[in-house]
């Protein structure tokens, strides 16, 4: 039972603009996030294995997964998943990228503490939505418009999942700040 996760704990959050059928043009829906908690051999929450799913521009969503959360972590960026190729490889346009531990999301290793030290700050000034639009160049995939951070944050019994971040078209973007989700510290047995 080393680190094992327990799909049956499996929490899911959608954004304020899901619909249970999606549009039939961009945006197609919204934002789900799920969480799947992971335990040690002692019941204790070890970390959490994030999947963020957006729906704004590719209606079978696209994906950027974090397989291990931590609290220790702090607020990390959520990772871009990589832009489709030419290849014949690239056939599924659900795109994932995974990060187990440092984000490398972020714009430059020397600004990290800056970010995260006014990432609390609401701020909606046209430069910070140049993020939202990745440079072409880029290896980021343009229609994964989800821009921002999360964390783990714990209390005595339980851990929460905070986020701020936006997302969606670019004259509507839309933000999502707090805590959507909680993991029990301790597996709860069946007894």
């Amino acid at each position: 039972m080393t680190d094992t996760q327990t799909p049956s704990n499996s929490h899911t959050w959608q954004s304020g603009d899901w619909k249970d059928k999606a549009n039939s043009q961009a945006p197609y829906n919204g934002i789900q996030i799920t969480g799947i908690p992971q335990y040690n051999d002692n019941g204790a929450f070890v970390s959490a294995a994030i999947t963020i799913t957006d729906y704004t521009n590719d209606p079978a969503g696209i994906s950027s997964n974090i397989q291990a959360l931590t609290i220790a972590q702090g607020k990390i960026n959520i990772p871009a998943p990589e832009a489709p190729t030419d290849s014949a490889d690239a056939d599924n346009s659900n795109e994932t990228t995974n990060s187990d531990s440092e984000p490398n999301t972020a714009p430059d290793n020397s600004d990290t503490a800056t970010v995260d030290a006014t990432s609390e700050q609401i701020n909606a000034e046209p430069e910070n939505n140049q993020n939202a639009q990745p440079d072409p160049s880029d290896d980021k995939n343009n229609d994964f418009t989800v821009n921002g951070w999360l964390a783990l944050e714990s209390n005595t019994m339980d851990l929460f999942l905070r986020v701020h971040f936006m997302y969606g078209l670019e004259p509507f973007q839309k933000e999502e700040l707090g805590y959507i989700m909680g993991f029990s510290a301790l597996l709860k047995s069946d007894d």
